[in-house]
This record gives structure tokens, C-alpha cells and sequence, in this order.
């Protein structure tokens, strides 16, 4: 009878649905705000727990193809939660919701973002690597200076090819200079896919 509960039991975990993940850490929301209101949010949409030891922000300026490397701390990142990492000259409203500060993230629009792992590999991108767009990038809700920006919750992986053209719009909601109520917690509504196929004939099989 046990081993009857057991296997009803396998058939409801393993035919339901599970809910997706985004494919690595993102980029969640750009701050680009008046004076040195500069911040950065870093969701983890994964189903694991990732050290931010082996990441950093590179920072390209002006159109420059060399970037400037912002290191994030070594510290666990909980799946499902986001760090925020703050230019230490933000106003005490932004600091108050940091979880990181850093001289050197020190912005403006026209300055392009990565995400790299390993000192190698892009996970997400913002912006456009080589490209000096004048004073931001633009499209029909707005730009990249003086604003703050949030990534839509149905974007589940990052773009990983960083200098390939840039449309703010296509991946980012738009809010006004010095919001920062979004930062710290982020939503990734990446929908749900259904399991493999599971059979009472194939667990029989399997646990007989």
C-alpha cells in the first residue's frame, strides 16, 4: 500500500507543471538619476543560489570599447531575490535600499552596462558596447538619461551580445528621474512548462 502512496505521489510531482526561470542573473532596473544617483538592480530568476563573487559590472563610457570593472561582492544571492548595487554619493533615500556601494558605477545615458561572469562571459547587457549614441539612447517611451528604468517582467534571459543594437523599449518600462521604489525586489513572469511525460506504466517500470 506504501509503495502504491509513493508512486501516486511521483506521478502528481512529475506530471504538473513547474514554473520557468529566467536563463541567468539579469539586470532588473537602471537608475539614472540627478547628481550621483546612479544604481543598478541584479535579479536572480534561476532556480539555484549564486555567489556574486564571480561577477562584475563592466562599464564602457562614451562609446569605448574598454570598460571600466566594478566587482560585486562575494555573497550568496537567494534564488528569487535581486542586489541593488549604488554610487556611495547617492542621495540617503537610494542608499537606504543598497545592498552595495561602488565609486566607480558612475554613469550617465550614453554609457553602455555588462554583466560579466568569469571575467569572460556576458550574462545580460545595457546599452550598446562601441557605440556613442550622443547624450543616451532613445525610443518612443523615452530615454536613458534622467530616468529610471525596469526590466518588463516577461524578459526571462539576458542579452548577451553586447554590441548589438540597442532599443530601451523593446525590454524596459520607463518611470521618471529618481524613482526608486522598484528597487529590490523584481518579478519574472516567465510563465510555466510542463514537465516530461510520465506514465504510471513508466514509474512500474522504474520502481518495481
Amino acid at each position: 500500500m506504501l509503495r502504491l502512496i509513493f508512486l501516486l505521489s511521483m506521478i502528481c510531482l512529475l506530471a504538473g507543471p513547474a514554473l520557468a526561470q529566467t536563463s541567468s542573473l539579469l539586470i532588473t532596473e537602471y537608475l539614472e538619476g540627478s547628481g550621483n544617483n546612479k544604481a543598478l538592480e541584479i535579479f536572480n530568476g534561476t532556480e539555484d543560489v549564486i555567489n556574486l563573487g564571480s561577477y562584475t559590472i563592466e562599464r564602457y563610457s562614451n562609446g569605448s570599447t574598454t570598460s571600466v570593472s566594478i566587482p560585486l561582492d562575494a555573497v550568496d544571492l537567494d534564488s528569487g531575490e535581486a542586489w541593488v548595487i549604488a554610487n556611495p554619493q547617492s542621495e540617503p533615500a537610494l542608499l537606504a535600499v543598497a545592498n552595495q556601494t561602488h565609486s566607480e558605477l558612475n554613469f550617465n545615458g550614453n554609457d553602455a552596462l555588462v554583466l560579466l561572469f568569469a571575467g569572460s562571459q556576458a550574462v545580460d547587457s545595457f546599452g550598446r558596447v562601441g557605440e556613442d549614441p550622443g547624450d543616451y539612447w532613445s525610443c518612443s517611451e523615452g530615454n536613458t538619461q534622467n530616468h529610471t528604468l525596469r526590466r518588463l517582467s516577461s524578459i526571462c534571459s539576458g542579452d548577451t551580445v553586447i554590441d548589438d543594437e540597442f532599443d530601451p523599449c523593446l525590454e524596459y518600462s520607463f518611470f521618471p528621474i529618481d524613482v526608486f521604489t522598484g528597487l529590490g525586489v523584481h518579478f519574472a513572469d516567465c510563465g510555466a512548462v510542463g514537465a516530461d511525460h510520465t506514465t504510471w506504466g513508466t514509474l512500474k517500470a522504474n520502481y518495481r
